[in-house]
Order: structure tokens, then C-alpha cells, then sequence
């Protein structure tokens, strides 16, 4: 048969760069023009036939709990709880969403403060690499991550911005967009392994970043979807609030 489709969203951090917003409501419950963020993350993939969404949740969790429930529409919610969410990061996170995985569905891992609109995930399904990551050509209003590509858009460096080399350049990179696609042999053979090992070695305190550094570092095993103009933001802080409902007005 075919193979179903699976998400997971990290929506397990404080959102501090949003305070006060994010004193009393969590992060990916921001609205953006009246529209959650994960709300609109949940309807984009409820429309695409994803079967189940893993949300990884830890700050403020009953809140998130509350308002999305254990279904969206004909979607399965369910929830791995990063109860040292404080002291941890997403690499952390993201080990306690995959162990509910188990390896017959594609996996698509989103980062919960993403507003996206659907043909950048219809894109992604559509996109014939298996094992894929969405990303942006450098231009002066990204900042963050970025990653290193040779001639077949492979990734070659994937470089979180506290650990830019002497002399990096950002001109010739891509930003990650922080929203990834991996069949399911590659979760488990790859991807489960690394991020335990990375989680392990750093008391879960490494960001996600880390792991995908050292997995195209030794693989060279994954492909970049570079963007053509489909609407993604993310949100940060109040201003990245202000953007975001511009360019999704």
C-alpha cells in the first residue's frame, strides 16, 4: 500500500523572546492574523492526509492540551511530554517525539513557531528526494541558521548561528526553514541514533541543529528544497509577529 504520513511538532520551549505574549500563552498558540500558528500548522496538514501529529510539549502544556485536544479533524493527536523542557533543547525534544515513531510512515518534523502556507508542504510531499529539508536563499533579512550546499543541492554543513567559524559567509548559504521530510528507514537507522547520541552526550542541552551538522558531516544524505517565493515565517519575537501577519495578510 501506500505510505501514510506522519508529523512531528516541537512546541516544547518557552518562547521568551515573546514575553509578556508568552507569560500567560504559549508560543505556537500566537496568533498571526487571527490564526494560531500550530492551528494553522494542524489544518495545512489535516488537508494534505497526514494520519497522526506527535506534538512535543513541556512550557505551559495543559494550555496546548486544551485548545488542540487528542484529534484535528481526521488526524490522531498525540503527545510525548519534555518535562525538563528549561534545561533541555530540541535535540531532546525531539528524541522523546521519535520514540513514539515507528518506522512505516514518512516523517515530517516541524519547528512550532513556523507560520507556513500549503503549497510549501504540498511542494515538500511533491518533491521527488526522499530526505529533504526546506530552505531559503540568503538574503539580508534571514538570520539563524544556515547550511552549506555543493553542486546537487546537497548539504554539505549545517551551521547554527553560535557556531559560525572565523570567516564564514552568508552570501553563498541557505536558511533553514526548520521544517524536514525523512522516510521512515532513515528515522530509524539514521536519525533516532544520532539524535540519542547527541541528546546523551549534552544532557539533552544541544539544539537540533547539532545532530543534523553531524549527520550530512558523515552522510551527505540530505537534499535541500530551496524556496521560489512559497510563504513561510518564523516567530521570534515581536517583531518577527509584525512581518509574519504582512506577508500572510
Amino acid at each position: 500500500g501506500t505510505m501514510g504520513r506522519e508529523a512531528i511538532i516541537l512546541v516544547a520551549g518557552m518562547g521568551t523572546r515573546l514575553r509578556p505574549l508568552t507569560d500567560t500563552n504559549h508560543k505556537c498558540l500566537t496568533e498571526v492574523n487571527g490564526v494560531p500558528i500550530l492551528l494553522n500548522a494542524l489544518k495545512v496538514l489535516n488537508n494534505n492526509k497526514f494520519s497522526r501529529v506527535i506534538l512535543v510539549v513541556g512550557y505551559l502544556r495543559e494550555q496546548i492540551k486544551e485548545v488542540i485536544g487528542d484529534a484535528y479533524q481526521n488526524m490522531k493527536i498525540e503527545y510525548a511530554v519534555n518535562s525538563i523542557y528549561s534545561k533541555t533543547n530540541t535535540s531532546y525534544s525531539l528524541e522523546l517525539g521519535l520514540e513514539k515513531i515507528t518506522g512505516e510512515n514518512e516523517v515530517y518534523i516541524f519547528e512550532g513557531d513556523v507560520m507556513f502556507e500549503e503549497k510549501l508542504l504540498e511542494d515538500l510531499i511533491q518533491f521527488p528526494e526522499e530526505n529533504v529539508t526546506v530552505l531559503e536563499k540568503y538574503s539580508n533579512m534571514l538570520d539563524g541558521t544556515f547550511v552549506t550546499l555543493d553542486d546537487k543541492n546537497r548539504i554539505t554543513a549545517w551551521t547554527h548561528k553560535s557556531k559560525r567559524p572565523v570567516g564564514y559567509t552568508l552570501t553563498d548559504k541557505y536558511k533553514t526553514v526548520n521544517i524536514h521530510k525523512f522516510t521512515g528507514r532513515f528515522v530509524e537507522d539514521t536519525l533516532k541514533p544520532y539524535v540519542k547520541q547527541i541528546a546523551a552526550q549534552s544532557n539533552g542541552t544541544e539544539p537540533l541543529e547539532t545532530v543534523m551538522d553531524k549527520i550530512v558531516r558523515d552522510k551527505k544524505c540530505l537534499t535541500g528544497l530551496i524556496l521560489s517565493g512559497q510563504k513561510w515565517f518564523e516567530v521570534d519575537d515581536l517583531n518577527d509577529l509584525r512581518q509574519a501577519e504582512i506577508i500572510f495578510s
